[in-house]
C-alpha cells in the first residue's frame, strides 16, 4: 500500500485489457464507476486505484504486463482479461501471485478446470452455454442440417465442440464442422465458403469473432445460402451476422450475461451508467457483470482487516454469494456461476429483441 493526498492508504485493483484506450471498453468504465463510487464512500479506510494491464492480444506482452502488475506490492485483486484467450495465457501469473481474480467475460471451461482457487467468474462457462446454443438449434430454431464454424481459437474451439456433441446427443449431428486454419485467419475464406454450401445446411452456427463473422455470412448469402445464422454472444456488436436483404429469417445469438435494460437488480445500475457513459449504450453487454465483478473485490477489500493481497484472497473465496447488479448470484467451488440462464435474441435492422431463456424456450 502507498500513501496519497488524503492520507488513506493505496491499494490497486488491475484490469486486464487489450488496448491502452481504456474508455472504449464497457468494463473497464463499469468497473471505474464502482471504484469511484467505493472511494467517495465515507466508511472507506482504503483507496482503490484502477490499473491497466495491457496485453495487446500477444502472449509475451500479456505475460509482461501481468507480471510487472503482480510485483507490485500494492496490488490486491485482478479483473479479467476480458477474453478467454488472453486469460488463459496469463491466469497462472495471477494465481501464482496469490491474487484474487474476477473476469466478466472470459469463459472458457478450461479456466475453471485448473483447480485455481483464486479465479472467479461472473459470465456462464461455455460448458452452459454451448450446451443450451445445441439446444435452441435443435429444439427451438428445429434445425435438422447443421453446419459449425469455429475459429479456433481458446474460446472458438471449446465452445464449438461443445455445441456439436449436444446438438449430436439432440438427434442432430452437424453435417459440417470447419475449424480456421492459417488461410482463414488471414481472410481467406474460399475453402470455408465452399464447403458449407456444398453441406446444404439449414443452420450455421457461428464460434467465430464478429469481425470475421461479418465477412462470412455476407459471401454465404451472396452463394445464396439460406440458413439461420446462430452465434455465441462474443460476436460483437450485435449485428454482426446480419445480412439484411438477404437474410431469410434473422440471425439469432445468445447472450450469457444479463440484459441490463430486462433485469430488475440492474435498474440503478443502468440509471448511473446511462448518465456517465451515454455512449456505451451502443453495446452495453457485460456492463452489469464488471460492476459485479469489481464490486465482488471491493467487498473483499473493504471486509479485510487489513486489505492485502492475501486477506482479499481469502475473503474472495469466503464469498459464496454476491447481491449485486446481477441479482444473487451464487458460485460452485471452481468458480463457475451456481445455474446461470442463457438468453435467446433474434436481431433485425441493426437491434435485438430478446426472445426469452432458452431453457424456458425449449
Amino acid at each position: 500500500m502507498s500513501p496519497n493526498p488524503d492520507q488513506r492508504p493505496v491499494v490497486k485493483v488491475g484490469f486486464q485489457l487489450p488496448e491502452p484506450n481504456v474508455h472504449d471498453v464497457t468494463g473497464w468504465c463499469a468497473a471505474e464507476l464502482a471504484i469511484d463510487e467505493f472511494n467517495g464512500s465515507a466508511n472507506a479506510t482504503v483507496k482503490v486505484e484502477l490499473v491497466p494491464i495491457i496485453d495487446k492480444r500477444n502472449r509475451e506482452i500479456a505475460i509482461s504486463a501481468a507480471e510487472t502488475f503482480a510485483n507490485d506490492l500494492s496490488a490486491v485483486g485482478v479483473l479479467g482479461p476480458i477474453n478467454s484467450d488472453m486469460a488463459l495465457t496469463t491466469q497462472h501469473v495471477y494465481n501464482e501471485a496469490g491474487l484474487a481474480q474476477v473476469t466478466s467475460e472470459a469463459s472458457s471451461p478450461s479456466l475453471t478446470a485448473k483447480g485455481y482457487k483464486n479465479f472467479r467468474r461472473v459470465v456462464a462457462n461455455d460448458e452452459v452455454q454451448g450446451r443450451q446454443l445445441a439446444k435452441a438449434a435443435v429444439s427451438y430454431l428445429k434445425a435438422e442440417r447443421i453446419a459449425v464454424l469455429s475459429d479456433g481459437s481458446g474460446w472458438g474451439r471449446p465452445i464449438a465442440e461443445i455445441f456439436s456433441t449436444e446438438a449430436t446427443r439432440l438427434g442432430s449431428k452437424p453435417v459440417l464442422e470447419f475449424f480456421f486454419a492459417s488461410k482463414e485467419m488471414n481472410l481467406d475464406f474460399d475453402e470455408l465458403i465452399e464447403a458449407v454450401v456444398a453441406a446444404e445446411p439449414d443452420l450455421v452456427y457461428f464460434a467465430v469473432y464478429w469481425n470475421k463473422a461479418h465477412i462470412i455470412t455476407h459471401r454465404l448469402r451472396d452463394r445464396g445460402i439460406k440458413a439461420v445464422f446462430l452465434g455465441s454472444d462474443a460476436l460483437k456488436p450485435y449485428a454482426f451476422l446480419e445480412v439484411p436483404s438477404l437474410d431469410v429469417i434473422p440471425p439469432h445469438h445468445s447472450l450469457a450475461g444479463i440484459d441490463m435494460r430486462l433485469q430488475a437488480s440492474a435498474r440503478t445500475f443502468f440509471e448511473k451508467f446511462a448518465t456517465r457513459y451515454p455512449m456505451m449504450l451502443v453495446a452495453p453487454q457485460y456492463a452489469a457483470e464488471a460492476y459485479d465483478a469489481t464490486g465482488i473485490l471491493l467487498q473483499a477489500i473493504a471486509t479485510s482487516s487489513q486489505p492485502d493481497r492475501e486477506s482479499v484472497l481469502k475473503a474472495v473465496q469466503a464469498m459464496k454469494s454476491y447481491d449485486g447488479a446481477l441479482g444473487r448470484v451464487t458460485f460452485d467451488e471452481n468458480g463457475d456461476l451456481d445455474n446461470p440462464a442463457i438468453g435467446l435474441y433474434r436481431c433485425k435492422d441493426g437491434l435485438r429483441n430478446y426472445l426469452g431463456a432458452i431453457g424456458d424456450l425449449t
